[in-house]
């Protein structure tokens, strides 16, 4: 009998524990993919502030690989709008790239950057996020 009353309680506590472990692994997921993204970001800013347009380029194309491989199980963690949102940016900024304009080009990477850091920000575990 005491093994009933025992038996709601603990398994309410494991599925408790296994649910705050699977938002912990999430949020490292995200911050770590967010953090490479966001040093890519970084690198394109500064090339196009010193109008190295060749350098802009290649860290680019570095953040479009980074981002294709990030984008395969983002959509498990976050809203489909917020994918939408970096891949418009993404095209903007590559346009602004092969047209060599750089207050556009760093205002999307601005963009870009706010959007990357919102996420992990936003999926976050915290009493803000669940009241």
């Amino acid at each position: 009998m005491a093994n009933h009353k025992l038996f709601i309680p603990l398994a309410l506590m494991a599925l408790l524990l296994f649910l705050l472990g699977l938002g912990w692994g999430m949020n490292i997921i995200l911050e770590k993919s967010a953090s490479t993204l966001l040093e890519s970001t970084e690198e394109i800013s500064s090339s196009v502030s010193k109008k190295e347009w060749n350098a802009a380029i290649t860290a680019f194309q570095q953040i479009e690989e980074k981002w294709s491989h990030t984008r395969q199980y983002w959509p498990l963690l976050i809203h489909h709008q917020e994918i939408d949102r970096i891949e418009e940016c993404i095209g903007k900024i590559k346009s602004y790239l092969d047209h060599r304009d750089s207050s556009n080009a760093l205002a999307e990477i601005y963009v870009l950057n706010s959007y990357i850091q919102h996420i992990p920000e936003n999926k976050r575990l915290n009493l803000q996020n669940i009241f």
